[in-house]
């Protein structure tokens, strides 16, 4: 996403406060792992432990990372302080709910979001692993190691204002014993666009983990930041 564009970390709440928001922040109560639980005769999957979300919108002001089969495509960076068993990512568009303490929020997102609330576009993410997992050294950048999974439509997410189900949702679990699928600790990418309309609007990404400590920004020298924040 174009440079400039910063991410804010909203304060965090005490334990307390942060277990009671927890079922409504996000898509939190949507997004859940692959382990299934068998409740009252019904077999369910189950939450992750810890959940990051990050809000951001996209306008003519947000210049493209990239592209994915010849489509304009934005980054966000996300650092996984330790080796995982599982990672999920969730994107809805438009965003349903409001950023609370301990979201990460793209610094433009209220005033764009103020300024045309009704944009949405149809969402197309991918999760990449890229070889950086010294956080000293984040901002020296990358590259990809291992394109992972991605997903264009889900009916596990809210659908969109048009009713349909056009929001995405992966599910990536790691496999130790394979070098190339292993969820180690590092720098991963999501990489997000559209396939039916352009990336315009506001957007709530999701990442559901069982470690704390994920950190989400638009560039890597704000994941960098972010990381290596004293205190």
């Amino acid at each position: 996403m174009k440079k400039g564009i910063a991410t804010k970390l909203l304060p965090l709440l005490p334990l307390l406060a942060i277990i009671t928001l927890s079922g409504c922040m996000s898509t939190g109560p949507h997004l859940k792992s692959s382990n299934k639980e068998g409740i009252a005769g019904m077999e369910v999957r189950a939450p992750y432990i810890n959940y990051t979300n990050y809000f951001g919108y996209v306008d003519d002001s947000v210049t493209p990372d990239g592209k994915i089969k010849g489509k304009p495509a934005y980054y966000l960076y996300a650092w996984v302080p330790a080796v995982i068993d599982e990672i999920g990512v969730s994107m809805i568009s438009p965003a349903e709910a409001t950023p609370a303490e301990g979201d990460f929020v793209q610094s433009t997102f209220e005033a764009s979001l103020q300024s045309a609330p009704n944009k949405y576009f149809d969402t197309y993410i991918t999760l990449d692993r890229l070889n950086i997992v010294d956080n000293a050294k984040i901002n020296k950048g990358g590259k990809v190691l291992q394109a992972l999974n991605y997903n264009d439509d889900t009916s596990e997410l809210p659908t969109n204002p048009s009713g349909s189900s056009y929001n995405s949702l992966l599910r990536q679990v790691s496999e130790v014993n394979s070098p190339t699928k292993a969820l180690v600790r590092g720098v991963y990418r999501i990489s997000f666009t559209s396939f039916r309309s352009a990336v315009e609007g506001s957007f709530e990404a999701t990442i559901g983990t069982n470690v704390p400590g994920v950190k989400i920004a638009a560039s890597l020298e704000e994941l960098h930041e972010l990381v290596n924040k004293e205190g």
